[in-house]
């Protein structure tokens, strides 16, 4: 695996690249701007949760995280891998609320360190609804399942929907779709279709990440042409090579709770045991996943960095605009006391009674004067301000903010208490 000779130079080069995004903020609403904060959050979650650990341990068991749509079937078919019911499948939706990984016993030290998916606290259990010495009650959850049934070196991860009505839980089954060996689109055959499972497909292509697809609950009367138009929309898309696995509708499937018959799962499982248990196929499915997160960054950092300098170009422009303004109200505040202007009003009056007036009402009146002058050239300054900032896209942004426009009462409060 040629990419492991350089894995120490390559993983210092990685954490100061995580380092570097991390710190990458993008508030003003310019063009690019949603979509670099989706590639910060991705590039994170997949430097985090698969890059660092997998070129740390490359001999670490595969995971394959099963992700879809709701109502795909997801659950169901992770419990009928397994052979029993280990995460919650039913007909109420969103069902997947917490994600559910299941690994050999073999492998739960490796999926106990908080390095894998640090973001997850642990809850592991013996059965759906308990939980054993090592759980954890606050905070989000992986709950964590073991069963021989399944291949050592191998673990399934239920993710949550990616088009849940919870936005905690589409960004969750993002992130875990981030720190993936394998990815497993589970989609139907009403639904195959939909634009979300597309464009799921599509990233994983661009991330040129070891992938299969199920087709499930396939009526028998039109499997074959649902079939036939998956295959061919794949291949358009370029993915013609995709193991494609077809589960027919079955009574099992129909509620959500029941297990499928071992022989509608077996191509699956047979595809996922030799992935694991074969050394040439493992270390070609997480080789693959590595140099196509790695690519895709070629392709990713740049557009990052672009729309970074987008917004550091905005933000030198708008203080630029606000420096403008001041200086120029300095200029004006220089300019009229040496015209004398605090010298007016009521310090005029006291001015000429001075002596008899005295010392105190006299500085009172002149502090008076220079502190109208300042207070109208101040929220003057403000004014240009807001209408410049108002012409700008990031600046009108900022303007519409709860706490964008300057508090006039608090500066007034500074120069009286100056």
């Amino acid at each position: 695996m040629a990419i492991l000779d350089v894995r120490p130079d390559l993983l210092d080069a990685l954490s100061a690249l995580r380092d570097r995004v991390d710190v990458a903020r993008f508030p003003f609403p310019l063009p690019g701007a949603a979509r670099a904060r989706r590639t910060r959050q991705e590039l994170i979650a997949q430097l985090d949760d698969y890059l660092v650990p997998r070129l740390r341990t490359p001999e670490a068991p595969l995971l394959a995280v099963v992700g879809g749509s709701t109502g795909a079937g997801k659950s169901t078919l992770v419990n009928s891998l397994v052979g029993r019911r280990v995460s919650e499948a039913g007909v109420l939706r969103p069902t997947t609320r917490t994600p559910v990984l299941v690994c050999h016993p073999a492998d739960r030290a490796w999926f106990s360190d908080p390095r894998i998916l640090p973001g997850l606290a642990r809850a592991w259990s013996a059965r759906p609804g308990t939980q054993d010495e090592d759980g954890a009650a606050e905070g989000e959850l992986l709950r964590l399942e073991i069963d021989d049934a399944l291949p050592r070196g191998l673990a399934l991860l239920d993710a949550p929907d990616i088009d849940s009505l919870v936005a905690r839980n589409r960004e969750l089954a993002a992130e875990l779709i981030c720190a993936a060996d394998i990815w497993i689109l589970v989609t139907t055959a009403s639904r195959y279709a939909d634009a979300l499972p597309w464009h799921l497909l599509r990233t994983a292509k661009e991330y040129n990440v070891t992938l299969a697809t199920v087709l499930d609950r396939v009526p028998h009367q039109i499997a074959e042409d649902v079939a036939r138009h998956y295959a061919a929309l794949l291949t358009k898309a370029g993915l013609g090579d995709v193991p494609r696995f077809t589960v027919p509708e079955l009574p099992e499937s129909a509620g959500g709770g029941g297990l499928l018959p071992q022989t509608a799962v077996a191509a699956l499982r047979q595809w996922l045991a030799h992935n694991a248990e074969d050394p040439a196929a493992r270390q070609q499915a997480a080789q693959r996943t590595v140099v196509g997160v790695l690519d895709s960054m070629r392709a990713r950092m740049p557009a990052l960095a672009s729309a970074s300098a987008v917004q550091h170009a905005a933000a030198v422009r708008l203080a630029r605009g606000a420096e403008d303004a001041y200086a120029e109200a300095a200029e004006r505040i220089d300019g009229a006391v040496t015209a004398g202007v605090p010298l007016a009003g009521e310090a005029l009056a006291r001015w000429l009674e001075y002596p008899h007036c005295g010392r105190e009402a006299l500085q009172s009146a002149l502090a008076e004067g220079l502190a109208t002058l300042l207070r109208s050239e101040v929220d003057a300054a403000d004014e240009r301000i807001a209408a410049g900032w108002q012409r700008d896209r990031a600046g009108a942004a900022l303007l519409a903010e709860p706490d964008g426009r300057p508090d006039r009462a608090a500066a007034a409060d500074r120069i009286d208490a100056g």
